[in-house]
């Protein structure tokens, strides 16, 4: 089945607060219920207490000639984030990590276990600073106060939490309480997403190449023939080309992910591999805006053990077999489709997509991004509309910085994505639009500049700065600015007042950010 496969010491701005948190974590128990206080440590404790003992497995592994065991557990420890974003690949395997197939004596099965015991040992620790971080540090009175002001909502370091409970995942992939926290649910041995667990418990079956079907589809896709329109055909008779605008939902297929409905004219690998980059979208955006899709009272209840995972409607994607046929779709709606190489249509909450050439994954993961912040929690139609547009276009330019790495990918540094055509206009063209400015726009007067190209690499840079610059210092602001964005709370002074500084003083923060 398709489950999301595919996130050193705390940022400035968690460490910052760590000062703040207590020392006490109130929730000891599974459910949140109150039980003995239990200390939370930091992050750099947690960290030192690892190293000492994976030196000692480390030294068991050498000693005995199992360099593979050793460097494996030599190579766990992440490095350094830096300015830029982890995002790790949580397995869903259960109970334990699948032990690596060359781990074949009983002396290295025994430093294994042991390995896997430091791991759950530092995940209940980091698991613990996650809830402390998620608290929010007002009284009760304060955090009922519908005219709370911008501090009050970041009181809670959510960022910093969820960046925790993924961590604890990696380590401990069986975590309950981080799990459940983090939106799964359990089934035949997995941690699935609610979505496949609904589809599970009706019988459904999954596979890569074609997508969730009903009981018993599986065999006959396999054996060569499809299931369209009403009745069984042979699979090269299931395809057929659309000649008018609209015909793509008349003539297509289907192919269903965990979170998507993927209505397609193209070749079915087409789908499933638009199906995979999707997904990948997914988990890359639950740990980078997580935030986003709940109010941070919410996840403190969460982490606490007082929620639990639901399922949401799948989202809807059209992925036309090629260019033509995505224009000839689209162009009744939208004039311009031409220029562009996908699109989120708000309207009808649909995800556009093509076939073939000029079709890539930053396309993908940019106008995935605008479909998860605007279904992923009740926001207004006219998000952007009056200012602040800008962000809702850096944010998903943030996605287009992905990279991969061993542990999952990277997000964001002024090396990625768009971040570099930001530096060299700032510092080689001397090209600024002031966030005063940039900030009172909204969506005509952005999408209508003439500068807008330039204004696009501007914006990826700023991306960049507000989710990474000075440790993340401004990341819990600059969520907190797309939610006012998103719900229609925003005016062109929002996100000065969010990160506590002049749009002058971010200006000036932001050219020595790129110039660094």
């Amino acid at each position: 089945m398709l489950t999301l496969q595919r996130c050193r010491v705390l940022t400035l701005l968690l460490a910052a607060a760590a000062v703040l948190l207590p020392s006490w974590s109130r929730y000891g128990s599974r459910a949140g219920i109150a039980a003995e206080p239990v200390a939370v440590k930091t992050e750099s404790q947690l960290n030192e207490e690892w190293m000492v003992v994976v030196a000692g497995l480390m030294r068991r592994a050498e000693a005995g000639g199992h360099a593979d065991l050793a460097a494996f557990i030599r190579a766990w420890q992440l490095p350094d984030e830096g300015d830029r974003q982890f995002i790790l690949a949580i397995p869903s395997v259960f109970p334990t990590p699948t032990p690596p197939d060359w781990l074949d004596t009983p002396a290295e099965q025994s430093i294994w276990e042991d390995f896997l015991a430091a791991r759950r040992t530092r995940a209940a620790g980091t698991f613990a600073l996650a809830v402390a971080a998620a608290q929010s540090q007002t009284t009760p009175a304060r955090r009922a106060d519908p005219t709370a002001t911008e501090r009050t909502a970041l009181e809670h370091q959510t960022a910093g939490a969820i960046r925790l409970l993924y961590r604890t995942l990696r380590d401990d992939p069986d975590h309950e309480r981080a799990r459940e926290a983090g939106g799964w649910v359990k089934r035949d041995g997995q941690w699935v997403w609610p979505e496949a667990a609904r589809r599970l418990d009706k019988g459904e079956q999954y596979s890569p190449e074609f997508g969730w079907l009903p009981p018993g589809r599986q065999k006959r896709y396999a054996a060569g023939e499809r299931y369209a329109h009403g009745r069984w055909t042979k699979a090269d008779a299931a395809r057929r080309p659309i000649t008018a605008p609209g015909d793509i939902d008349k003539q297509g297929s289907r192919f269903a992910s965990d979170h998507w409905q993927i209505t397609t004219t193209a070749e079915e690998k087409a789908a499933a591999s638009l199906a995979v980059q999707l997904e990948e979208a997914h988990t890359v955006w639950l740990q980078i805006f997580g935030g986003f899709q709940y109010e941070p009272a919410e996840w403190e209840q969460r982490l606490e053990g007082r929620g639990r995972p639901k399922a949401l409607d799948a989202f809807e994607a059209k992925l036309a077999a090629n260019r033509q046929e995505y224009i000839l779709s689209l162009e009744p709606l939208e004039p311009l489709i031409a220029r562009t190489q996908g699109i989120y249509w708000t309207p009808t909450r649909t995800a556009w997509f093509f076939e073939g050439e000029g079709q890539e994954p930053t396309t993908v993961h940019h106008e995935a991004a605008h479909q998860l912040f605007a279904e992923k929690r009740r926001t207004s139609l006219l998000a952007g509309e009056r200012c602040g547009f800008w962000a809702i276009e850096a944010a998903a330019c943030y996605l287009e910085s992905l990279g991969p790495t061993p542990w999952g990918w990277t997000v964001g540094g002024r090396e990625a994505g768009r971040a570099p055509a930001a530096r060299e206009r700032l510092l080689d063209d001397g090209f600024h639009v002031p966030l005063a400015e940039l900030t009172a726009l909204g969506r005509s007067g952005f999408q209508t500049d003439d500068r807008l190209p330039q204004i696009y690499s501007e914006i990826s840079g700023l991306a960049d700065f507000f989710m990474n610059g000075q440790r993340a210092r401004y990341r819990e602001a600059f969520v907190e600015y797309l939610v006012r964005i998103y719900t229609g709370t925003v005016d062109a002074d929002t996100l000065s007042r969010l990160c506590r500084k002049s749009y002058a003083e971010l200006d000036d923060e932001y050219r020595h950010h790129m110039a660094r």
